[in-house]
């Protein structure tokens, strides 16, 4: 039988939203799909949808809702299912939207490739548009369920985040997640580890991800932490680079940033999250450091790591913010070599402490406060493109359209230059580019020739 004649497997769309968890979880989806499955590509009708949902934010909310209602316009017929952390919140909400067939909570998401598998078998048109879908899993799967099995054979990006931690325990006054995921629970060290080698295996660069990645560790017996999985990752060869994602400031493992055999497989590239320059707001939101804690956290890294990639959260218009509280915080970005921020405004979460506290900004004013960080991460982020004119930069290709190629680098920069296949500029591939200037988001540069090798 040639391939035209074969029967095309069903195909399922996965749709990740909010942070670099729910896309690990989406990777390890699209890993857990069995044989007879094949994960759409942009642009493919899909039967079944995947749709993992964010909640941080009430804008994270209508985010979920309208990708959604876009993918029962653009999947007509298809099954969708509705997971991760909104889905775990809010089940009834997203129960009632078009198309969808099933709502999976982010304590169940193990349980999303089998509920995938049971819609194909029920065929097309086994949902109609507007029927209630069915809530699955209201308590969270066994460990080892809930991690899969399938640790991203089919990861969909170059530099694919792998999940080694899940949950908090820490109760910040204004944050839901810890109500949609459950508290902290850290994958076993030798599973961690092997997970690591295979996806390496396969991929230049990894990304270490968690809710609360700087608890790794802490629950396990025995007790393990991110300094070790890091440096048993970096002794075993398992990848070529390894970056941590957000990582709250006063965990940074700095010990590892003084490891001369550790650094160089380290990204140069840091995310704290600071939420507010000021004691006063911070002690409201129950963050566990003040204002100097957070600046000797990010002075220590830029010291340890120069040239580095630091970035931050702030959380704009929080209940009690003066302007004081504001100039504050601007003071204290403006005071640190931070190259970009992420920038919220306050969106108060049911059940969460700060939802009923007094006094929050008006959105208006919220907004202008948010405006005014954007415009100063705007302004860093152009000035740390600029510093790196003239360096020859570590990067992954990621893409090659049109005779250009474009990755990321250690430091987080997107790079692009003229492609050339035949020096190897080819998707997934590391390379050397030197940087001759920027646009104000993304370096350009040349390869440089022949490409030195990385140690």
């Amino acid at each position: 039988m040639d391939a035209s004649s074969e029967p095309l497997r069903p195909r399922v769309a996965i749709i990740a939203l909010g942070c670099r968890v729910s896309r690990a979880d989406a990777d390890a989806l699209a890993s857990a799909l069995g044989d007879g499955l094949s994960v759409a590509r942009a642009g493919e009708r899909a039967d079944v949808v995947v749709v993992n949902t964010c909640t941080i934010t009430a804008d994270a909310d209508a985010a979920a809702r309208q990708a959604i209602r876009r993918a029962a316009r653009d999947h007509p017929g298809a099954a969708i299912v509705a997971a991760g952390c909104y889905a775990q919140v809010r089940p009834e909400v997203l129960a009632a939207l078009p198309g969808v067939a099933a709502v999976i909570g982010a304590r169940s998401q193990a349980e999303v490739a089998g509920t995938v598998a049971r819609l194909v078998a029920r065929g097309p048109g086994a949902v109609a548009p507007g029927a209630p879908g069915e809530r699955v899993g209201e308590a969270a799967a066994a460990l080892a369920a809930e991690w899969g099995n399938a640790p991203l054979v089919r990861a969909r990006h170059t530099r694919p985040f792998v999940k080694i931690q899940d949950g908090c325990d820490a109760r910040c006054s204004y944050c839901v997640v810890p109500l949609a995921r459950g508290g902290s629970r850290s994958l076993p060290l030798d599973e961690a580890l092997r997970r690591l080698a295979l996806v390496g295996a396969r991929n230049p660069e990894l990304v270490l991800t968690g809710v609360h990645l700087g608890a790794y560790g802490r629950d396990l017996s025995p007790r393990s932490s991110l300094a070790e999985l890091v440096r048993a990752a970096v002794h075993g060869g398992l990848a070529a680079r390894l970056r941590l994602s957000s990582i709250e400031p006063l965990e940074v493992p700095q010990e590892l940033l003084a490891d001369p055999e550790v650094t160089p497989s380290l990204c140069a590239h840091l995310h704290l999250p600071l939420q507010s320059g000021s004691d006063r707001v911070l002690a409201a939101m129950r963050r566990p450091y003040r204002a100097d804690g957070y600046r000797r956290a990010v002075l220590e890294a830029a010291a340890r790591l120069p040239g580095a990639c630091l970035g931050a959260d702030v959380l704009t218009g929080f209940p009690g913010e003066t302007d004081a509280d504001h100039r504050a915080t601007v003071a204290l970005v403006e005071a640190l070599p931070l190259a970009y921020l992420h920038v919220f405004p306050f969106s108060p979460r049911p059940g969460t402490d700060a939802a009923a506290l007094p006094g929050a900004a008006p959105a208006a004013v919220a907004r202008a406060r948010a405006r005014e960080l954007i415009a100063l991460s705007d302004r860093r982020w152009r000035a740390f493109l600029g510093g790196l004119r003239g360096r020859e930069l570590e990067v992954v290709v990621e893409r090659v359209e049109d005779g250009v190629a474009r990755g990321t680098s250690r430091e987080y920069a997107t790079v692009r230059w003229a492609a050339d296949p035949a020096a190897g500029d080819a998707r997934g591939a590391l390379v050397r580019v030197r940087v001759r200037g920027d646009d104000g988001e993304v370096c350009g540069g040349v390869r440089t020739d022949p490409p030195p090798r990385s140690s």
